[in-house]
C-alpha cells in the first residue's frame, strides 16, 4: 500500500490508471484504491489473485517513482511498515526523516505506540 498526497484528485487517480496499465499483463490484477479527498491522500492497493513476484517487480519501484513525480509521499501518518521503509527515500529528505525520528523518540521513547512501524536511515 502506498499513500499519495497530491494537489488534485485527477493526479491521484492518474496513478491508479498507470498502474492498472502496467499490470495489464498479469491475469486478474487490478488496483483498488480509496482516499481522503479533503487532505489529498490515496490509499493504493494493487491486488492479484495470489502473490505474484512478477506483478510486484512491475510495480516496485514504479509506484514510488510516480509518487515522487507527483510530489507526493510514500508514507502515511503512522510511519512505514518493515517492507516499505527503504522506499521513503523517494519522497522524504534524510533531514526530514531525522526530524521524524526525533519526534518519535520524544513522544514514544519506549517504542510502544504503533509497533512494527519504523523510520529508515539510522544516523
Amino acid at each position: 500500500k502506498a499513500v499519495v498526497s497530491t494537489q488534485s484528485t485527477g493526479d491521484m487517480y492518474s496513478l491508479v490508471e498507470k498502474v492498472n496499465h502496467v499490470l495489464r499483463e498479469v491475469r486478474g490484477a487490478h488496483v483498488a484504491s480509496y482516499g481522503h479527498i479533503a487532505d489529498g491522500d490515496l490509499h493504493f492497493n494493487p491486488i492479484t489473485p495470489e502473490f505474484d513476484p512478477h506483478a510486484l517487480s512491475l510495480i516496485e519501484p514504479f509506484v514510488y517513482e510516480e509518487v515522487c513525480k507527483l510530489r507526493g509521499s510514500v508514507s502515511a501518518e503512522h510511519g512505514m511498515g518493515l517492507k516499505k521503509a527503504n522506499y521513503l527515500r523517494y519522497s522524504k529528505d534524510p533531514g526530514i526523516v531525522s526530524m521524524m525520528r526525533t519526534l518519535k523518540q520524544v513522544f514514544d521513547p519506549n517504542g510502544i505506540m504503533n509497533p512494527y512501524k519504523l523510520l529508515p536511515w539510522k544516523e
